[in-house]
């Protein structure tokens, strides 16, 4: 029987996953007992329905090179397991965070309640979220600041975890905004470089992503 640990799920674009997504996993590990990050990549962002994001496969497989750099900048945590689960992608659309939760109890083996990683800036509309009343039930809220104060939210009955995290700027926007004046085979520059692991870098050079 698979052991049961304690699991956080962490959704979002990932165009591209940039440091301050693996610094935000080291923050949580730093401060939480999670060990599990379920790494969820959307397949239309749900906030941002007309933004065009890159095909899924490139986005999956930034996600696996950022993993395998994350030990090599965070040589101190404790091991963890950083997986991604493709199951917004392979269901299409907008995807619903109650149904992917179900999901995940049903794949992977979770202790406790999985942790729902999200940003304070959705706090304000978390009670109009699908099935909300039933979600709070399933899930601890792990919030994470994006704003220099953080929300208030008033359900007492939320289980809500805050995380002292530093509020990192949209580095993904920067480094697609970069990325789109960038003629034939030129380079990313040190500074966009910078803004991601090493490894992801060297991928969003070779396949030229973001570029138009």
């Amino acid at each position: 029987m698979a052991t049961s640990v304690m699991t956080a799920m962490f959704g979002g674009s990932f165009d591209p996953v940039h440091l301050g997504h693996l610094h935000l996993v080291h923050t949580v590990v730093q401060t939480m007992n999670y060990r599990r990050f379920i790494f969820i990549p959307v397949a239309q962002n749900n906030f941002k329905r007309s933004a065009r994001l890159a095909e899924a496969h490139h986005r999956l497989a930034m996600l696996q090179l950022s993993f395998e750099a994350y030990e090599r900048l965070y040589p101190e945590d404790p091991p963890l397991e950083l997986v991604t689960d493709a199951c917004e992608i392979e269901r299409g659309g907008v995807s619903y965070t109650y149904d992917t939760v179900k999901h995940l109890y049903l794949q992977y083996s979770v202790k406790g309640r999985i942790g729902l990683v999200m940003g304070d800036d959705l706090l304000g509309d978390l009670p109009r979220w699908h099935e909300y009343e039933a979600l709070k039930e399933l899930v601890s809220f792990v919030v994470i600041r994006r704003k220099p104060e953080s929300a208030v939210f008033s359900d007492l009955a939320v289980d809500l975890e805050y995380i002292d995290n530093t509020v990192y700027e949209d580095s993904s926007t920067a480094i697609r905004k970069a990325c789109s004046v960038l003629q034939g085979d030129e380079r990313l520059s040190p500074s966009i470089r910078a803004l991601m692991c090493e490894e992801v870098a060297d991928y969003v050079q070779q396949y030229k992503l973001y570029r138009t």
